[in-house]
């Protein structure tokens, strides 16, 4: 096959090609999983598939991203907390404020303290648990709450009081944490669009009739080049990316 004589005969229609490309790999992004497929072919009543809208797509990939899983984590102690203090304010113990702040953030799904609640339930010390929870990113919260537990526990003091300054402390941390991320909301926008910037130039260069996928795909420079573009592009994210997660982890004790 003549590669060069038919790179020429597609060369106008380069930035159509890229577009659809482009649509191709986002309904590719969107479409089911192959568990679900297995599952429908089960019963086809389970799953109806349809290409989300960009708003679905994006909620859903954004909620798993580990910045949002560690805020979500940061929020779901704080409001235990406050629960928890209301809970022991009214004269309830320890263990019903537990289950009770638990089935609040029982909804976010952030934070798992099943067996936290169940050991305390039944009489025993949830610490332990409590701490095996914290090992999350964003739950180190409830190890301060272990703490609180242990030492009301052993002295015979409330827990109503150090509960509530924890939840004040911990509403602080993330009211900095909320700013931190507004102002690192530009320079990641700007990291974003610089990654951008090179398929725009590609479709500029397209629209001028300067055949740049035929020099990119075709020639050894012009692979070269793709190459080095994708690396440089794909490390400029990362390095980025890597920058705003150590100044939030740095919150973090």
């Amino acid at each position: 096959m003549d590669w060069p004589a038919l790179s020429a005969l597609l060369a106008p229609y380069g930035p159509v090609l890229l577009l659809i490309g482009c649509a191709g790999c986002a309904a590719a992004w969107s479409s089911p999983s192959p568990g679900e497929l297995r599952l429908q072919r089960i019963d086809t009543r389970l799953f109806r598939w349809r290409l989300p809208d960009l708003r679905t797509m994006l909620t859903r990939r954004l909620a798993s991203s580990p910045e949002r899983l560690r805020a979500a984590r940061l929020r779901a102690s704080v409001e235990l907390c406050r629960v928890m203090t209301a809970e022991l304010r009214a004269g309830r113990s320890p263990a019903h404020a537990l289950e009770a702040g638990t089935a609040e953030i029982a909804p976010h799904r952030a934070v798992d303290l099943t067996e936290a609640v169940s050991l305390a339930r039944q009489g025993h010390d949830p610490c332990d648990a409590l701490l095996r929870a914290a090992a999350e990113p964003g739950a180190w919260g409830l190890a301060y709450l272990a703490a609180c537990w242990r030492v009301a526990a052993t002295s015979g003091n409330g827990l109503a009081l150090v509960v509530e300054r924890l939840a004040e402390s911990l509403t602080r941390e993330e009211a900095l944490r909320q700013e931190l991320s507004a102002q690192l909301a530009g320079p990641r926008a700007t990291a974003a669009l610089l990654a951008g910037l090179p398929v725009l130039g590609l479709l500029m260069a397209g629209g001028l009739g300067a055949a740049p996928l035929t020099f990119l795909f075709t020639t050894p420079a012009g692979l070269a080049c793709l190459a080095g573009g994708l690396c440089l592009d794909a490390v400029g994210l990362w390095w980025t990316r890597r920058m705003v997660r150590g100044v939030l982890s740095a919150l973090e004790p």
